[in-house]
């Protein structure tokens, strides 16, 4: 009997890790002998907004924070501190 995963997302509200997680991401599956998709099947972009510091989660490609209309930066930046 074979296993197989047929859907794995980046979304998390804690760690909020970015798509070019993926390699780390598939390593798991990979070493337990299980059928994975070749890349994330729901794609969360995150990113923390330098103006209010509040967490967004982009949408369509529109990088500009829901909380203040501030432009949100392109690069991955979660693990910047909050304060």
């Amino acid at each position: 009997m074979s296993r197989a995963s047929n859907e794995i997302s980046n979304q998390s509200t804690g760690y909020c890790p970015d798509v070019s997680s993926w390699p780390a991401v598939a390593q798991a599956p990979d070493l337990a002998a299980v059928v994975r998709p070749s890349g994330f099947t729901h794609e969360v972009v995150f990113r923390r907004c330098h103006s209010c510091r509040e967490l967004n989660v982009v949408r369509e490609e529109d990088f500009v924070c829901v909380f203040c209309d501030e432009p949100l930066p392109r690069e991955w930046n979660v693990d910047t501190p909050e304060s």
